[in-house]
């Protein structure tokens, strides 16, 4: 599982990188300016102190917008007690300016607290008048949003001061308060540069896992890469028995059975794993909140090995349906199993999904259920051709113009049918391609399906000889008959076999004939096996076969006179003829093996056949035993 282990790190770093790690924990529990003034923090670079100089002035704005921005509207009336506004300015308005003196600060970089003044740099002048303003912006060191700003025809307008009131409170000035528009709209152009990636990962891993460095002792950490080592070895161990059961169970011919160990080797082996990292890690010290994402992540992986088995688990159930269908004789059980396998896997994957963003980390669910109703109107219209693909093959399960197997024909596809699925059916052409078509073409398309033919035609014309008596053509003719009365696989009930027409070089006798095989390679040994019999019963009556020839007669103006080349018929005559054929065409087939035993189907060996030859190179021919 390489890819989870590097998904898991990328969460990791995802999570050390989020604007904000404090959570409502560490907020304090009161708006009130004077009660956050007394809060102190255990993370030392969010400490606040008394507003009574600009560093604890911006410190104590920067950290209550950041928990606004963090979904804590409460610190509201802390964000706006740092700004000095008249008294009859609605409170949106106020809202909206402190969001406005945000997102220039965050434009400005990050704020070097350490610059700003602090009591002991708000000393009195040479006049014995302290300082009650400071000017932030401009100042020097941001003369670089000048040189940005020249190339595109702006430059920042306005100023940001920090001025203290009669009480020694120190905020942003209400002139500041009352330019800040001018200044917000000078400084779009300029990028955020707070949210800088790179600066923030070294500050947010030295608060979440300094401690951890810090305190845990050297043992607990041997504790932990023990306990993964044995987590791990342990799964391989379990991992190598269970395959070497399926390997045993599979030469035992338990296939369904095999398939359940091979597929829970890796899921087992993973759980171990996991089981061993959990176990491992309680011995680390850690903070509240990484002890938290730490019992997340590990409840995670365990319930993910127990996906892992289920998702695996289908594939048994999969195959004992599979055992189960070839028991039966409806091909309908053929074509439900697979979508029975696909339904229960995406049925798991949402189960799983939703189990673990209620469970692990604690989303509610409940939105996202009841939001399905108008979700589901919105991807019923954008997903039309799906639902008409979803509806086809319904119409294919249950009207039933094809099953898996059979040989068809549509819309200008002809192939077997080898997969139906929710989407689209699969169909093997037979130069062995495979052709994806979406099973909405199935609702209104006819499909031509070969595989439920009851009986296979055959059609064809035998040409003899113009100089074939009537006595032969009558005994050749009814004999086929007879051949098809007698074949095993041949219709009894209707078959044509007559003299047709007279042809430009032949006496043309037309067969038309069914064969009720159960494929189409069964059919070609059968339609051969009854050609053979025909050629031999024509060579017993000495039937000739004609070929395509042009004979010149040379006419003379002398006549002779006609002379009859056949006696006029007597009453029995065509009796005898018909008597004839079927006795020959009865002695031509009264040896053949097929008379006693019915020929199966055609099947198909690998590799060569085995003959055997005597010294003299001459083929070798068993003889039953019977013979």
């Amino acid at each position: 599982m390489p890819k989870l282990y590097r998904y898991l790190l990328a969460t990791l770093l995802l999570s050390l990188t989020t604007p904000q790690i404090l959570s409502a924990q560490d907020a304090p529990a009161t708006s009130d300016p004077a009660a956050i003034s007394q809060t102190s923090l255990d993370l030392p670079a969010y400490k606040l102190s008394p507003p009574t100089n600009p560093r604890a002035a911006m410190q104590g704005f920067l950290f209550s917008m950041n928990r606004i921005d963090n979904g804590h509207d409460s610190f509201w009336p802390s964000a706006l007690f740092y700004m000095d506004f008249p008294q009859d300015t609605p409170l949106n308005t106020q809202k909206q300016t402190a969001r406005m003196l945000m997102d220039v600060l965050n434009r400005m970089g990050r704020i070097d607290l350490d610059s700003l003044p602090n009591d002991l740099d708000l000393k009195p002048t040479p006049d014995d008048i302290p300082i009650l303003r400071h000017q932030f912006f401009p100042a020097p060191k941001y003369s670089w949003m000048w040189d940005q700003l020249a190339p595109l025809g702006q430059a920042p307008l306005g100023s940001i001061v920090l001025q203290a009131d009669a009480d020694n409170q120190w905020k942003f000035s209400r002139q500041t308060t009352h330019d800040i528009l001018p200044l917000y709209n000078s400084t779009t152009l300029l990028p955020p540069r707070y949210h800088d990636q790179q600066s923030r990962i070294g500050e947010n891993l030295l608060i979440l896992v300094g401690p951890t460095f810090q305190q845990t002792p050297s043992w607990a950490w041997a504790s932990l890469l023990g306990a993964i080592f044995i987590g791990l070895l342990l799964g391989k161990i379990v991992q190598a028995m269970l395959r070497a059961a399926a390997k045993r169970w599979n030469q035992r011919g338990k296939e369904v059975t095999a398939i359940a160990f091979d597929n829970a080797a890796s899921p087992a082996s993973f759980a171990l794993l996991s089981l061993g990292l959990g176990l491992g890690i309680t011995q680390i010290y850690r903070e509240p909140k990484l002890a938290t994402f730490t019992n997340n992540i590990i409840q995670f992986l365990l319930i993910l090995a127990v996906g892992w088995f289920l998702f695996n688990l289908v594939e048994v159930i999969d195959a004992g349906l599979r055992r189960l269908s070839e028991k039966t004789e409806s091909k309908l059980d053929d074509q439900l199993v697979p979508l029975v396998r696909k339904a229960l896997r995406l049925f798991l994957v949402v189960i799983f999904t939703l189990f673990v963003a209620q469970n692990v980390f604690g989303l509610d669910i409940t939105g996202w259920l009841a939001g399905l109703g108008i979700a589901g109107l919105a991807v019923s219209l954008a997903a039309q051709d799906s639902i008409k693909n979803l509806f086809g093959s319904v119409t294919v399960l249950f009207d039933k113009p094809f099953t898996v197997g059979d040989w068809i024909v549509t819309e200008g596809i002809e192939g077997t049918v080898e997969e139906v699925g929710f989407r689209s059916t699969r169909i093997r052409t037979f130069y062995n391609s495979l052709i994806t078509l979406p099973n909405a073409n199935l609702i209104n398309a006819s499909v031509d399906n070969y595989g439920r033919r009851q009986f296979r035609r055959w059609k064809t014309h035998i040409g003899v000889q113009y100089d074939t008596t009537p006595d032969q053509l009558t005994a050749f003719t009814e004999g086929i008959r007879e051949l098809v009365r007698s074949h095993p696989y041949t219709r009894k009930d209707y078959f044509q076999v007559w003299c047709h027409e007279f042809a430009a070089s032949s006496l043309n006798i037309l067969i038309y004939i069914f064969h009720e095989v159960p494929d189409w390679s069964t059919e070609l040994r059968e339609r051969e096996r009854l050609f053979i019999d025909i050629v031999r019963l024509a060579d017993s009556l000495g039937v000739q076969f004609a070929f395509p020839t042009h004979t010149v007669h040379l006419y003379k103006e002398d006549h002779k006179p006609h002379e009859t080349q056949h006696e006029k018929p007597q009453s029995m005559t065509d009796r005898r003829s018909m008597i004839q054929g079927i006795r020959a065409a009865q002695n031509l087939i009264k040896d053949q093996p097929w008379q006693s035993q019915t020929p199966g189907p055609v099947t198909f060996t690998k590799g060569p056949t085995d003959l055997k030859i005597d010294e003299h190179g001459n083929p070798i021919i068993e003889k039953d035993k019977e013979d």
